[in-house]
C-alpha cells in the first residue's frame, strides 16, 4: 500500500509528455521571463486639496457697504422716534397711586388802606420787603462793584443795584417828607418782585394793585419795576440816550411816574390788562408793552418827592455847595447827582424837623 501511494505522488507531480510541450511552447510565445527586480515602497497617498474660494464680486461688496450705513441709521432714526411717542404718551398714574392733593386757592385779603406809619422825631422809616420774590432769600447775591460817583456808575454799570446805597437813602427821606407817597406792598402769593426792584407805590396806586392781585389770585404777576428813585431813574436815561443795557426809551429824571410811584412794569402785561384797568391803571401801548400808570386820585399828586429827598441830602452832607430844596430837578440838581456817591452819603436821612423842607 505504500509503494502505490508513493507512485500515485509521484505520477501527480510530474508532468505528462502532453502538457510540457505545450507549456513550453506558451512560454517561448511569450519570451523569457524577467528576473524579479527590487520593489520600490509605496508613497502614502496626499489628503485632498480643499476648493479654491473666489472673491465676491467688486460690485456686491460695494452695495453691502453702503446698505450697511444706512440700515444702521435708519434703525437709531425708529429708536428715537419711539422715545419721543412713549414719553408724549406717558401712562396715567394707575388708581393704587394715591392722588396729587391739589394746591389750597388764594384766599383774598381785604383791601383796606394800611394808615400811614407814624414816625417820630429824628427816627427814619426801615425798609421791608428788599427781596427778590417778597420771600426771603436762600443765596446770598455777590456785592456789586463799587462806583465813586452816579455818573461813573451810568457809565461804566448796566445794572440800577450799582447806587442801591443811595436810592435807600432818598427814599427814607422822601417817606419822611410825606409818609403816603412812597408806600411798601404786602406780600402775595401771587406777586412775584424782580431783582433791584422797590417794592413802594403811591398809597392809592398801592392800594388798587393790591386788589388786583387779590380779585385774580391764580394770575401770577411779575414785577419788574415799580419806585424808581431820581438817581436810578439817571442811570436808565443816560443807557435810553445812548442805546446802552438794553434800554431803547427812557424819561428824563424828575419826569418819569415811576418816581412818583405812580407806575409799574410787569412781565404778563396782556394777561392783566382788564383787571389793571379796573383799577384805574393805564396801559402805555405798544411803545412800552410792559408799562401801566395809575390815573386814579394820587397820580394827580406830580410832586417829585424823590428830587426833593436828594437835594435835602445833599444840602446836609455838603453845607459849603448847598441847592435849592424845591423838589425840581434843574441843570444845579444833576451836576451834583452826578457826583453824589453811589453807596449813599455819609449823613443819611432824618426825620422830623430837621427833615423839614429847607432852603438854602
Amino acid at each position: 500500500m505504500t509503494n502505490d501511494r508513493g507512485t500515485q505522488a509521484t505520477v501527480a507531480d510530474t508532468p505528462t509528455n502532453e502538457e510540457t510541450p505545450q507549456a513550453d511552447a506558451g512560454q517561448a510565445a511569450l519570451g523569457p521571463t524577467p528576473a524579479p527586480g527590487p520593489v520600490e515602497p509605496r508613497r502614502p497617498a496626499e489628503p485632498p486639496r480643499p476648493p479654491e474660494r473666489r472673491p465676491p464680486p467688486r460690485g456686491l461688496v460695494l452695495a453691502v457697504a453702503f446698505l450697511v450705513p444706512c440700515v444702521v441709521i435708519a434703525l437709531g432714526v425708529w429708536s428715537m422716534i419711539r422715545a419721543v411717542e412713549k414719553s408724549e404718551t406717558a401712562p396715567a398714574p394707575s388708581a393704587s397711586e394715591p392722588p396729587t392733593p391739589a394746591a389750597p386757592a388764594l384766599a383774598p385779603a381785604p383791601a383796606e388802606q394800611e394808615p400811614a406809619p407814624s414816625l417820630a422825631p429824628g427816627q427814619a422809616p426801615e425798609f421791608i420787603g428788599e427781596t427778590d420774590d417778597g420771600e426771603p432769600s436762600s443765596e446770598k447775591r455777590a456785592p456789586p462793584k463799587r462806583y465813586k460817583t452816579v455818573h461813573q456808575a451810568a457809565t461804566e454799570s448796566c445794572s440800577t443795584e450799582s447806587v442801591e446805597g443811595l436810592s435807600k437813602q432818598i427814599i427814607a427821606q422822601a417817606r419822611c417828607i410825606k409818609p403816603n407817597a412812597f408806600v411798601p406792598l404786602p406780600p402775595r402769593k401771587n406777586l412775584v418782585v424782580s431783582s433791584n426792584v422797590f417794592p413802594y407805590l403811591e398809597l392809592e396806586a398801592r392800594n388798587g394793585l393790591v386788589r388786583a392781585l387779590d380779585a385774580n389770585p391764580t394770575k401770577r404777576m411779575t414785577l419788574n419795576s415799580a419806585l424808581r428813585t431820581v438817581a436810578q431813574q439817571y442811570l436808565v436815561s443816560r443807557w435810553g440816550a445812548g442805546k446802552r443795557c438794553g434800554v431803547q426809551l427812557a424819561t428824563r429824571p424828575g419826569q418819569s411816574n415811576h418816581e412818583i410811584g405812580t407806575a409799574v412794569d410787569i412781565a404778563e402785561p396782556n394777561q392783566w390788562k382788564a383787571a389793571l384797568a379796573a383799577q384805574q391803571f393805564r396801559w402805555l401801548g405798544a411803545s412800552d408793552r410792559v408799562h401801566f400808570d395809575y390815573k386814579g386820585a394820587g397820580s394827580r399828586s406830580k410832586s417829585a418827592t424823590d428830587v426833593l429827598a436828594f437835594q435835602m441830602l445833599w444840602n446836609r452832607n455838603n453845607p459849603k455847595d448847598p441847592i435849592p430844596a424845591d423838589g425840581r430837578y434843574s441843570a444845579a440838581t444833576e451836576q451834583r447827582l452826578k457826583k453824589a456817591p453811589p453807596a449813599g452819603f455819609a449823613k443819611g436821612p432824618v426825620c422830623g424837623k430837621s427833615g423839614a423842607k429847607k432852603r438854602p
